[in-house]
């Protein structure tokens, strides 16, 4: 059956939206309106506030079943590898890149449906079981798919250098993303940040607080979407707001099967490991396929319309507000190193951080990381 069968099936079927209440990180909700996508589901978007600001704060509050993503994880001194796999054969490998003799804080692995064609299957990581039993929901659910996530930080054990481990699916997923956060001395001064939960594709918007004016370095970010076929219009976009900037395109084709294969059960894509922070046209359609984005974004960085930087100095909050005009993407994830600490008011902003510029990242913390290994190695020679 092709994608364009599932949806005629879909409209026919009339899904109904699931509605959760949602214990959240927030401490600021903008309006709800809602509408109603063209599968018949009905949507409600708002606005979430995810602060990193003081020793990583948040507030807690009660919010209704749609929401923008949600903090999962904080690092300090520490950064991502983010990875993921999709097949219809339901069988590969997923790769980690973290430095020999790194400290592993935490590993994460997620797993997505085939939109609402079927749920969340159990899957093998190096051979161990997991179960969706034994499993988290992703909360807000506020999309027909559903992702689930484990905490595979004992299974994954020692790391080094960039590896291959197993994935196996138990059934059809739409594909898997592995995120492992992890410090050695070449993170001092990053910032980590793991948000996740299932955005709304009438539009939902993600705000970060700094505890300090930017003053520079680089800022990283990871998307991760499932369900998404390119090319076919099937697209999220991505709009970036600061003290500087009003609503600026960062992409207009967010999403693809980059990570897997064109075909229902493995539409999976999450920028990381074989990806570039430098930024996508941002108004490139998907007519060229799922790599005209890769999902991997160095918001220090500005595109080739503009080469402006995203983010300035002197901005104390930057806000990404995502859309999927298809109305049947899963994006699930936002992932971000940045190399300013977001901590304590009290502590001095770091010193600006040379941007990347074109350079190739094998992984999102590998990126930085080598670009502080050059800067040392350059000081050790004056």
């Amino acid at each position: 059956m092709t994608r364009f069968q599932v949806r005629k099936k879909l409209r026919k079927a009339g899904s109904k939206a699931k509605s959760i209440a949602v214990g959240a990180f927030s401490i600021q909700m903008g309006n709800v309106p809602q509408s109603k996508s063209r599968l018949g589901i009905r949507k409600t978007s708002l606005k979430t506030l995810a602060v990193l600001g003081v020793g990583f704060g948040f507030v807690g509050s009660s919010l209704p079943a749609s929401a923008a993503l949600i903090a999962r994880d904080t690092f300090q001194d520490a950064a991502l590898s983010v990875d993921a796999f999709g097949s219809t054969s339901n069988n590969g490998s997923l790769q980690t890149n973290v430095p020999v003799g790194a400290t592993i804080l935490k590993a994460y692995l997620y797993a997505s449906s085939v939109w609402d064609l079927s749920p969340v299957n159990d899957v093998k990581l190096n051979g161990n079981l997991l179960k969706v039993a034994d499993s988290n929901l992703l909360i807000p659910d506020a999309n027909p798919a559903t992702t689930r996530v484990w905490d595979v930080t004992n299974i994954l054990g020692t790391l080094g250098g960039l590896q291959n481990h197993t994935i196996e699916e138990l059934g059809d997923n739409d594909g898997e993303t592995l995120v492992v956060a992890y410090k050695d001395a070449s993170t001092t001064g990053f910032s980590s940040f793991i948000l996740d939960g299932e955005l709304a594709t009438g539009g939902d918007t993600t705000r970060f607080n700094f505890a300090k004016p930017y003053s520079g370095g680089d800022f990283l970010t990871s998307l991760s979407s499932s369900y998404s076929f390119q090319p076919s219009g099937q697209f999220t976009t991505v709009d970036v707001t600061t003290n500087s900037t009003t609503s600026r395109r960062l992409t207009s084709s967010a999403g693809g099967q980059d990570d897997g294969e064109g075909a229902n059960g493995a539409l999976i894509t999450a920028g990381g490991i074989g990806d570039s922070p430098t930024n996508p046209d941002p108004f490139a359609s998907d007519s060229g396929g799922p790599r005209t984005d890769d999902e991997l974004y160095n918001l220090a960085l500005g595109n080739s319309a503009d080469a402006t930087p995203f983010i300035k100095a002197g901005d104390t909050f930057v806000e990404l507000n995502t859309k999927n005009p298809s109305n049947d993407d899963n994006v699930y994830g936002l992932f971000v190193t940045s190399k300013f600490k977001a901590s304590t008011p009290s502590e001095p902003v770091p010193e600006p951080f040379t941007i990347l510029g074109s350079l190739t990242a094998g992984g999102i913390g590998v990126a930085l990381r080598r670009k502080r290994q050059q800067q040392q190695k350059e000081a050790a020679k004056v």
